[in-house]
């Protein structure tokens, strides 16, 4: 311890006397310890500077960018609530923001002295991004409406259509399973039908054939005589006894009935052989005829086996799950409309009928089995013949009265016997056809069929007319023109995508009223898979689709009135300008007046039609035939569907259904056609840009939604620049030492 006090005390007593030296070492020294210490405060406060300096040209050129965005397009924001840069100047505006907030810089020390004076030194404004891209024109749109669609769209539309889910899912698949059995049954049926006529013609061929005028089976006809089997076998006994008394004519004598002879000779040749001619013919169109019958057969077989298995398929697949998906998802207020709980089971019944219109395999087997046995009827006459012509000849090269009489008695009656048997089957009374063509015919079913075809076929060419209707408003050129100017402009903001042009969604209107069903069976299926995705995923079509609709008008349905009720078009050749219809040119994209209303108001049919031809097949379900029930319910749907349109015409709005009392609008259905068709979303992008052009007469391509503004502003260094100057070679600066000057260049980009 005292060792280390004594070195203390002496360190002390050397410091001492060295600075209270006089030789001037000390003032030297502390020259120098002084000059480094301010050296490295000066650098200090300078650096000091630069950072603040930095931060304050960061927050200058911000402010500059925000009040260069502050001047957007007001006609954009007002009318379709997108931001776009418009009104003053840019470029302007960002150099004044900036010398304005140069003069006026914070962190003062005081009124006239300033520890940073900012001065501008140069100034560039560029455009980052374009309202007319698509990404960035649906990003807006997308934060326009991602507060307000789902709320508008799942309280009026989700809430009504949920209750109906699974009755319109069994709907739609049994509409689907009903029509393809149809139309696979009409064609069995018809090949049926042609068995039956091909086994009638055969029995034509038998009744033409002449063999029963040879083979005379009535008593008047028998005694007649003639050139018959009947008059060879009567005369036989003649001509027994006269070929006997010849041959017992001595070799010198004279015969006397060698004429008579001869002559029931030839005339028992010529009956055996016409008879035989007769029935190979006959045998030969016969089998011709069997064997066409034969494949007529076997293809409504296979007709029914593809029908048999459509009906196993239906047992075992279901609809589109976008049914179920809106069925099991918790709607706000679904629960004030309500559809009967038996709706869905009442059709599946009608669905599960279907297998009624399948045919067993025994079904066939034993028609097959009748196609044969007349084959072998039509056999055994040309097998008779044979035998009564062996017989003949037989009996004329050993003439004996008594045996050889009763042997042609017997051939012909057992040919008289072969020929009825076929004629009471298959001729007269024809009992085997008659109870095959009552088999075929279904009872009444078929003249049932027939009757709603036909009044199905009269509203069909109503509805159609209508539809049809639309293509014959007459177009002013002032309406194409408008068409042909939004079509370029759809074009060229493709272009400027680098897009292609997607082909346009139509709807094509069915040639019957069978193929509108199934059209409208699967638009429905379209129609819950958008609603499913919309309710699971909150999809960005939704957005889109809201966004339509309330931004650009549509084509009024009260438009039609005058067209439907006396088919008055002059109304609507106003009707279709290209400004009452923007929201279906949008949705489906056709570039003529016409044909985005046709295709609007065609999806609307079919929808309508899905649900009343729902509501159809439970009324109609106790006329038991499954094939019954659907043209009964298609009727029915028909009828509703003609009705509905006429209340759009009227007021704008109709039911969704007799089980749920709510009424759903023009617009609505609308909304639901835009979720369907969302596979072409660059395309409808583009062509609500075109609208949007057209209507405000600026062009998205050219108006920037984002700006990136670079400012080269400097100050003046107060200390040494020079040693700064080297610092910033050293890579410790962001700026530059020009002179007595630091500049620094800041870039910030900003977008609405």
């Amino acid at each position: 311890m005292s060792l280390r006090r004594v070195d203390r005390a002496t360190l002390l007593y050397r410091c001492r006397r060295l600075l209270l030296a006089g030789d001037g070492a000390v003032a030297i020294f502390s020259v120098i310890v002084l000059s480094s210490l301010l050296l490295f405060f000066s650098l200090l406060i300078d650096y000091a500077r630069i950072a603040a300096f930095h931060k304050l040209t960061e927050d200058v050129v911000r402010s500059g960018i925000r009040s260069v965005l502050s001047a957007y397009d007001a006609a954009l924001y007002e009318r379709y609530g997108l931001f776009g840069r418009g009104g003053t100047d840019g470029e302007l505006l960002f150099t004044e923001v900036l010398e304005a907030n140069a003069d006026e810089n914070m962190n003062s020390i005081g009124e006239s002295y300033k520890l940073i004076r900012m001065k501008p030194e140069t100034s560039k404004l560029h455009t980052a991004d374009f309202l007319g891209k698509h990404d960035v024109f649906a990003r807006q749109v997308l934060e326009d409406m991602k507060y307000k669609a789902p709320v508008d769209f799942t309280l009026e539309l989700a809430a009504r259509f949920a209750p109906m889910a699974g009755a319109m899912k069994e709907a739609a698949v049994t509409v689907s399973l009903l029509e393809n059995m149809r139309r696979l049954y009409e064609k069995r049926e018809a090949h049926l039908a042609l068995v039956l006529e091909l086994q009638e013609q055969a029995a034509a061929i038998v009744r033409g054939s002449g063999i029963d005028a040879l083979i005379p089976v009535r008593t008047a006809e028998l005694a007649a005589g003639g050139d018959t089997a009947f008059a060879i076998v009567s005369e036989y006994g003649s001509y027994a006894s006269q070929v006997m008394h010849d041959q017992s004519v001595p070799a010198e004598g004279e015969t006397i009935y060698e004429n008579e002879i001869h002559a029931y000779e030839e005339k028992a040749r010529a009956v055996g052989m016409e008879l035989r001619r007769l029935s190979s013919e006959l045998l030969k169109s016969h089998e011709k005829l069997q064997g066409d019958a034969r494949k007529e057969l076997e293809t409504a077989r296979l007709l029914n086996t593809d029908m048999q298995r459509l009906v196993q398929q239906a047992s075992a697949s279901t609809a589109s799950d976008g049914y179920d998906a809106v069925s099991r998802s918790s709607v706000t207020g679904a629960g004030q409309y309500q559809v009967p709980a038996s709706a869905a089971a009442d059709i599946e019944q009608v669905r599960k009928s279907a297998d009624e219109l399948v045919l067993a395999e025994s079904w066939f087997n034993q028609y097959s089995q009748e196609l044969s046995a007349q084959g072998s009827a039509a056999s055994a006459i040309h097998m008779e013949t044979g035998s009564f012509q062996s017989s003949s000849l037989a009996s004329m090269s050993r003439p004996i009265a008594s045996l050889a009489s009763d042997g042609l008695l017997e051939g012909v009656a057992s040919l008289r016997l072969a020929y009825g048997m076929y004629e009471e089957k298959y001729i007269r009374p024809g009992a085997i056809l008659a109870s095959r063509r009552q088999t075929l015919e279904s009872g009444n079913v078929k003249a049932q069929l027939k009757h709603q075809e036909e009044q199905a076929g009269v509203l069909w060419k109503q509805a159609r007319g209508m539809l049809h209707g639309l293509t014959a408003i007459p177009q002013t050129e002032e309406h194409m023109k408008l068409f042909e100017l939004v079509r370029k402009r759809y074009n060229d903001n493709l272009l400027f995508n680098q897009q292609s042009d997607a082909a346009t969604v139509s709807y094509e209107q069915g040639a019957d009223i069978h193929d509108a069903a199934k059209q409208s069976a699967a638009l429905m299926d379209g129609l819950f898979t958008g609603m499913a995705g919309m309710l699971e995923r909150t999809r960005d079509t939704l957005y889109v689709g809201e966004y339509v609709v309330g931004r650009f008008p549509s084509f009024a349905p009260q438009n039609l009135r005058m067209m439907m009720t006396e088919g008055d078009l002059t109304e609507l050749s106003h009707a279709i300008a290209f400004n009452n219809q923007e929201a279906e040119y949008i949705l489906y994209g056709f570039h003529n007046p016409v044909g985005n209303i046709i295709a609007a108001y065609g999806e609307l049919f079919a929808a309508r039609l899905a649900v009343r031809t729902m509501e159809g097949l439970i009324e109609s379900r106790s006329l038991g035939h499954p094939l019954l029930i659907l043209s009964a319910a298609l009727l029915y749907g028909l009828e509703k569907t003609m009705e509905d349109l006429l209340a759009f015409s009227e007021r704008g709005t109709a039911p969704l259904s007799k089980f749920v009392k709510a009424e759903l609008s023009y617009k609505d259905y609308l909304r639901l056609f835009m979720l369907m068709h969302d596979a072409d979303e660059g395309s409808r992008l583009a062509r609500m840009i075109a609208v949007i052009e057209q209507n405000s007469g600026t062009t998205l391509s050219a108006v920037p939604s984002g700006v990136t503004g670079e400012a080269r502003i400097s100050m003046e260094l107060w200390f040494v620049s020079g040693l700064m100057r080297e610092l910033g070679r050293f890579g410790l600066l962001e700026g530059k030492v020009v002179g007595n000057r630091y500049e620094a260049t800041q870039t910030i980009g900003w977008s609405y």
